[in-house]
């Protein structure tokens, strides 16, 4: 550990401060489209992007794409984006908002779908009728086959919207009372029906999809937003291995990495697998782990290969926290930074966000800069 104190003896590499807002929603309304669990927001990257690129039209990169959170970003502030992720249903977020047809044509294209018909039990459907009632199930299967045979910007945008509508705690949503954020199993669902003496009711999904779309593109997106994101990438692979990405390519990185075990992205979307026909795949559980020393070995895999792909003398943002494990508190800001000696990537400073939390995020049992992953720790590091 001594190597670690003479390693953080420069206090003037830390920087603390309130840079974004705490507010929730704050960022344009297309970003709130879905909810997809560790994802930052979008002031995040739009902070580093005016931190540290000098001119319009720089190609920005997030290897940990999740939600799509700083592609969009990027494109709105007149930046072309490189979305990468290991989840099929990350690319399906990201991808899905690459174009952003008019309110009306969605609303043409999603009349135009007959989703009338009886419902037909199949194989499977036990688990899905804790959440559906069994004709708005019938409306979502034929949801989905329009959605797997039509590739057009328009389907794919109803699609997005369809999926964000799949579970939730209000009458927007198609499920009965459930979580918004995770799919819970399917027997825990049974359960909390018998507790809440609730039953699926049905709820048509049309109108439910457009009343959504409809807030969501209540905000006018910049008029040269395609412009830029036309010319996106979507690359589905490991962030260790980036092979589709040119070296010397990219301009930015901001990104935000698996915080060790906490967060199980594969049980928790499993209804959106569902939707959208996602195979389960053991191998995609490695981006998720419970060793520290697992975690760090990963993140080193991932600067080299970061290195890689940036242009000399750009910068990369790794967003990380600090995670209590057992009674020690870990801050993993500090392993990024030993992760990154012999990369070819230098330390410049650490942002620490401080903030006052909201009440969302007291309801997820995260107190103020005090545990959990509950602080923004922004590692930026230079190529040399």
């Amino acid at each position: 550990m001594a190597g670690a104190k003479r390693l953080f003896k420069d206090e003037s590499k830390f920087v603390m401060g309130e840079f974004w807002t705490a507010k929730q929603r704050q960022g344009h309304s297309l970003h709130h489209t879905v909810s997809y669990r560790a994802s930052f927001k979008p002031e995040l990257p739009s902070f580093f992007m005016n931190q540290y690129l000098k001119k319009k039209k720089s190609k920005v990169l997030d290897p940990f794409g999740g939600r799509g959170t700083t592609a969009v970003q990027a494109n709105i502030e007149g930046h072309v984006a490189v979305h990468n992720d290991i989840h099929p249903l990350s690319i399906f977020l990201a991808q899905s908002r690459q174009i952003v047809p008019p309110l009306e044509d969605l609303d043409k294209k999603l009349k135009s779908l007959d989703l009338s018909g009886t419902y037909t039990e199949e194989e499977g459907d036990e688990r899905l009728l804790a959440f559906y009632h069994p004709k708005t199930l019938a409306e979502i299967k034929k949801f989905k086959k329009y959605l797997k045979e039509d590739h057009s910007p328009e389907m794919q945008f109803l699609g997005l919207i369809a999926l964000s509508r799949l579970h939730g705690h209000s009458t927007g949503f198609f499920s009965v009372y459930t979580f918004p954020q995770v799919s819970i199993p399917w027997e825990a669902q049974k359960k909390n029906n018998l507790k809440r003496n609730q039953e699926p009711e049905y709820r048509e999904i049309k109108p439910r999809i457009f009343q959504k779309m409809k807030r969501d593109l209540a905000e006018p997106l910049p008029p040269f937003y395609h412009e830029f994101s036309k010319n996106n990438a979507y690359i589905l692979s490991s962030a260790n291995a980036m092979e589709k990405i040119e070296s010397d390519s990219i301009d930015l990185i901001v990104t935000s990495p698996p915080f060790l075990d906490k967060v199980d992205y594969e049980g928790d979307n499993w209804l959106r697998h569902w939707f959208l026909d996602i195979p389960k795949n053991q191998e995609r559980k490695l981006s998720v782990f419970s060793s520290h020393a697992e975690w760090n070995s990963f993140i080193a895999q991932t600067l080299k290969e970061s290195s890689r792909v940036l242009k000399k003398g750009a910068h990369m943002v790794m967003e990380v926290g600090e995670v209590k494990k057992g009674k020690d508190i870990l801050n993993l800001d500090e392993d990024v930074v030993r992760m990154a000696e012999g990369t070819g990537l230098l330390w410049s400073k650490t942002f620490i966000h401080t903030q006052q939390f909201t009440k969302l995020s007291n309801c997820w049992q995260v107190s103020n800069n005090e545990k959990g992953t509950n602080s923004n720790r922004c590692v930026v590091l230079q190529k040399r």
